[in-house]
């Protein structure tokens, strides 16, 4: 995920955010399972890409949350910028005792 490219584009005061981690092609579009918009994932599971559905242009904050990862988006002054947080899947182990308690 080097050099992660930023394309907003904003038409009457919001519009699309998309964030490229790696080059395209892309496939087929994910639905976050939380937030407004969609994820582009590798045969393995890798971040390709993410589109925020609206963005508001001069200040906004919002997330995507998919199953490995989450993506926050904050708007400052019409400038975009991004966080990526890879989500940890739980461990076999842990699942082990939930279903021995349960």
């Amino acid at each position: 995920m080097k050099n992660p490219k930023i394309k907003f584009f904003p038409i009457s005061g919001s519009g699309v955010l998309h964030i490229d981690f790696m080059p395209g092609p892309f496939g087929d579009a994910v639905e976050a399972i939380e937030g407004d918009g969609v994820g582009f994932f590798s045969s393995s599971g890798e971040l390709l890409g993410v589109t925020f559905d609206d963005v508001l242009e001069n200040e906004d904050k919002q997330k995507l949350i998919f199953p490995s990862y989450k993506i926050d988006v904050v708007v400052k002054r019409g400038k975009p910028s991004f966080k990526l947080t890879p989500l940890k899947e739980p461990s076999l182990s842990t699942e082990r005792k939930k279903k021995k308690t349960a």
